[in-house]
């Protein structure tokens, strides 16, 4: 091979290797947004979960507060 030749790969490899180096910070920085959106998705997961759960049993006691307030006034008649 010619010295151009030789040259000329060492200037494309030394391309590829500054392309790869920007694609990997890149995708590190797509990787770190990701992990914190999947947290922050997460945590509003459990937050809306305790929510229905509280709905939930905020539903059950007026129920139960409907029925026993009928059950007193059956007895009361």
């Amino acid at each position: 091979m010619s010295e151009k030749e030789i040259a000329r790969i060492d200037v494309s490899i030394n391309d590829l290797t500054k392309l790869m180096r920007e694609q990997n910070s890149a995708l590190n920085k797509i990787l770190v947004t990701l992990t914190k959106t999947q947290t922050i998705q997460l945590a509003d997961s459990k937050r809306i979960d305790k929510l229905e759960s509280d709905k939930t049993w905020l539903i059950r006691l007026i129920f139960g507060s409907i029925i026993a307030i009928a059950f007193a006034a059956i007895k009361v008649m």
